[in-house]
């Protein structure tokens, strides 16, 4: 906490509350849960969407013995979704 906090507590975290009010606190924790599952979600939608490119990409491979689609076309599908306007 900001306010009634020591210096060396102060020093050695990553976050300081500038007041001391307990809503503050909780409005802190929750906008931290809230960006961890955001993260976890681009994670989870870039895993998913690469594995598919691999699976398509293997599948065919070997079914036709030519590969569908190259590097840079298996990479523009998750970036361009990923990118939120």
């Amino acid at each position: 906490m900001g306010i009634s906090g020591t210096e060396v507590a102060k020093e050695s975290s990553d976050i300081i509350i500038l007041d001391d009010d307990f809503t503050s606190v909780v409005k802190v924790v929750r906008w931290g849960r809230s960006v961890y599952a955001n993260i976890q979600k681009f994670i989870q939608f870039q895993l998913t969407v690469n594995v598919a490119a691999l699976v398509i990409n293997v599948v065919a491979a070997m079914s036709s013995g030519d590969v569908p689609l190259n590097a840079v076309e298996v990479r523009i599908p998750p970036l361009t979704c990923a990118i939120r306007i």
